[in-house]
């Protein structure tokens, strides 16, 4: 009789684009493999398909079009809706925690759970960082879940409504329909783009007692250009045509403060407003700063090139953007893109698996020696409002205007998790071309 092999535990941490592709690789590898038990532990039960959420607040798409829920991934593991509240890397331990009954009611009801590994993937992904100021949390709108996406929808109709009551006070219908976009990279300029064409659409269809003249709607970037990860001429293209498309831009200007109805530039203008929208800044998710291990100047969590935390290898990987992987052709960290987090999946579970493997059969299978992370970047993409946009491909194929966009659209559309949310967003963006937005508030 062979001896009993004691179960290996995989935990992945984070339900992201990194997090479920390691997921769906190790159960290829794994399946219906008894020895083997893979776990994933995510705040949301769903993946959030992030390119996509500028549309949802120009209310171009649906919100349950671009979430696609975690459990019909796994098919042989478990999933774990939960908070991480500490990892121990010395005892092999992760403490999760959740809270019982209503989430909308507060409730000292919080339940800790701990979950034993053999290997760690983190892939936890980032959250805003406002820099340390609690004015800017507090009044600020972000847009990097779908809840943000949501209630920034929401207050933009809000706002309008507000305005058309206030007839006899000029000031304050300017204020409320003017919208400041803090941040000069991707998610700022799609966000102005979308805000953009949403608030001049919808005042010309629906509010014929407000003025386009009122209309202020402005990006400020802290520097004299924007998109500046993608190439400056496309940059420079992309700041053009939303200027002709009504788009303000503040180069060289740092929001420093916010109230509820004024941002407050670094140069001590101020811009009576009720709506700022903070994209210009990201920072790895809160537990990834405290954890026993080596941290970038970002307080990323350092890997090597087989994507193992330093000090932590063949234990522990990271991913995605709460990992620092340099890019051995330049020395730099890859950015922080759903792309790479995609394709370090892959390394990462392939790694992952020959390690478990050599764990079960107590020996290295030849099969499956490790990889490492080399990855060039295919190309970038940013819609930049209606039916245009900017891409640079493999490094040096630039194109601009409505092919871009459709390039966008195509790659985006084909990468969806599943048909069915490809056939609804198909079915979302055709509507779009012959019905105007809906401004109806879903609270």
């Amino acid at each position: 009789m062979s001896p009993r092999i004691e179960k290996k535990n995989i935990v992945i941490l984070g339900g992201g684009f990194g997090g479920i592709g390691v997921l769906k690789d190790l159960q290829k590898e794994f399946n219906n493999n008894e020895n083997v038990q893979i776990t994933l532990v995510s705040d949301n039960n769903f993946l959030l398909f992030t390119p996509m959420l500028p549309e949802i607040v120009s209310g171009t798409i649906e919100s349950r079009h671009i979430v696609t829920p975690i459990r019909s991934f796994c098919k042989n593991s478990r999933f774990y809706e939960a908070q991480v509240k500490s990892l121990d890397f010395t005892q092999k331990l992760v403490t999760i925690s959740h809270n019982i009954g209503r989430h909308d009611v507060e409730t000292d009801k919080i339940h800790e759970h701990i979950i034993n590994y053999d290997c760690l993937v983190i892939a936890l992904g980032s959250e805003d960082n406002f820099f340390g100021n609690s004015n800017i949390q507090k009044y600020g709108f972000t847009l990097k879940t779908i809840e943000d996406a949501i209630n920034l929808r929401n207050h933009i109709i809000k706002v309008l409504e507000q305005a058309v009551i206030e007839q006899s006070d000029s000031v304050l219908r300017k204020a409320l329909l003017t919208f400041v976009v803090v941040g000069g990279g991707f998610s700022g300029v799609e966000t102005v783009g979308a805000i953009n064409d949403f608030v001049r659409e919808s005042v010309k269809k629906y509010y014929p007692d407000l003025y386009m003249t009122d209309i202020r709607i402005a990006l400020v970037s802290a520097t004299d250009k924007i998109l500046e990860q993608i190439d400056e001429e496309l940059g420079e293209f992309a700041l053009q045509k939303l200027k002709a498309n009504g788009v303000e831009f503040i180069m060289n200007s740092k929001v420093k403060d916010v109230t509820i109805e004024n941002a407050l530039l670094d140069d001590n203008t101020s811009i009576p407003c009720y709506s700022v929208i903070w994209t210009a800044g990201v920072a790895p998710n809160h537990i990834i700063t405290n954890l026993t291990c080596e941290h970038d100047k970002r307080h990323r969590i350092i890997t090597n090139s087989h994507l193992e935390v330093k000090g932590l290898e063949d234990i522990v990987y990271a991913l995605g953007d709460c990992a620092s992987i340099i890019n051995p052709n330049t020395g730099k960290p890859y950015p922080p893109t759903a792309q790479h987090a995609i394709r370090q999946s892959e390394i990462v579970s392939y790694n992952v698996a020959s390690f478990i493997k050599k764990k079960i059969n107590g020996k290295n299978d030849r099969n499956h020696r490790k990889k490492e992370f080399n990855y060039n970047t295919k190309g970038m993409m940013a819609q930049i409002g209606k039916r245009t946009g900017v891409a640079i491909l493999f490094g040096k194929i630039k194109i601009h205007g409505f092919l871009a966009w459709w390039l966008w659209r195509s790659y985006y559309l084909l990468n969806l998790p599943s048909s069915k949310k490809k056939i609804k967003v198909m079915g979302d963006w055709t509507f779009d071309l012959v019905f105007k937005p809906d401004v109806s508030q879903i609270h």
